[in-house]
């Protein structure tokens, strides 16, 4: 009897992808037969089949979405509802598990359902855990396990695929120097240092560079309120391109901390800013608007050399050239 099995099986191999079947669900398909055959291998004694696919392992647990993604640094949670696909017979608990629980919390850890709620959706939050390492966008699975005393319930655990990203970012000097106006203001700073060569592959970068209308870093000395475009993001740790040298992190606002663990240059003198050392942007000093190359104009800059409040150093006159502090986005 095995051989007259064994040709179906392998048709349905062939079929088979993700854990559904295409056409399973047509009578009058090959694909109808062969799950058929499959399911009573396995013991099912049923087709059990919904509209265009089949799970071959079904579970009472209905979810709102089965993919997520969250960032490190966002408090905010994100949401999922659940509830049971059928009334159950008697009581029905979930267990919910981070696979890595690293990545993320889950809240609550256990849900209860019952004939009379089963179908009323309860809310799950996955909150991102923040950490200082460098270690790039990471997958993992949020695991809901049902148990019950009801039998005829398909009490196989559901899965939320989740990709956790990270906020953890470098910082580097551009290549080149340039006047306060040679660079093409913030659209013509941001193309330079995407297109430098110390921009990690992949990514975009941006210069750390204020124009007071479309990069904004703060309208209030150090709140960090009414951010247009700006390029730093909140709760994150600075490196420099070596991916080990931390330069400073971020509060839940996006501005940088000081003092600096570490000084972003030992060489250069600065890099242009055109704000305050509160985050303000300030008309008068960004070589106006970055369109003068002139020194009797003159641009508010970072000194790159220092750790503490010197790094927000001194204005320096437009007709001079400095480096564009980069920052990847």
């Amino acid at each position: 009897m095995f051989r007259y099995l064994f040709v179906p099986l392998l048709v349905l191999v062939f079929y088979c992808k993700d854990q559904t079947l295409n056409n399973a669900c047509d009578i009058n398909s090959d694909s109808y037969l062969e799950s058929t055959v499959l399911f009573n291998l396995l013991g099912e004694g049923r087709n059990n089949c919904s509209t265009g696919t089949i799970e071959f392992f079904p579970t009472v647990i209905a979810l709102s979405s089965k993919k997520g993604v969250i960032t490190e640094g966002i408090i905010s949670p994100l949401s999922f509802s659940v509830s049971l696909k059928e009334k159950p017979e008697a009581q029905v608990e979930i267990e919910l598990v981070v696979s890595n629980p690293s990545y993320a919390t889950v809240s609550p850890t256990t849900l209860s359902f019952d004939s009379t709620n089963w179908s009323n959706p309860k809310n799950i939050a996955l909150t991102s855990i923040n950490d200082s390492l460098l270690n790039g966008n990471r997958e993992f699975r949020v695991i809901l396990t049902p148990k019950s005393e009801d039998s005829k319930l398909d009490l196989n655990p559901a899965e939320i695929q989740m990709q956790i990203l990270d906020n953890e970012k470098r910082m580097f000097l551009s290549a080149g120097s340039y006047r306060g106006g040679d660079f093409g203001g913030v659209t013509g700073a941001d193309t330079i240092c995407s297109t430098d060569r110390l921009c990690p592959s992949g990514s975009q970068c941006k210069a750390m560079i204020l124009n007071g209308t479309t990069r904004i870093a703060s309208l209030t000395a150090n709140v960090g309120d009414g951010q247009l475009d700006w390029v730093l993001k909140p709760n994150a740790h600075y490196y420099l391109t070596d991916g080990t040298t931390l330069i400073s992190y971020t509060n839940n606002t996006s501005l940088f901390q000081i003092p600096f663990s570490n000084s972003i240059d030992s060489v250069n003198y600065g890099a242009w800013f055109g704000g305050n050392a509160d985050w303000v942007f300030n008309t008068n000093t960004s070589c106006f608007t970055w369109s003068a190359i002139v020194n009797t104009e003159s641009g508010f800059i970072l000194r790159t050399q220092e750790v503490n409040n010197l790094f927000f150093g001194a204005t320096y006159g437009c007709g001079n050239p400095l480096k564009l502090l980069c920052v990847e986005y």
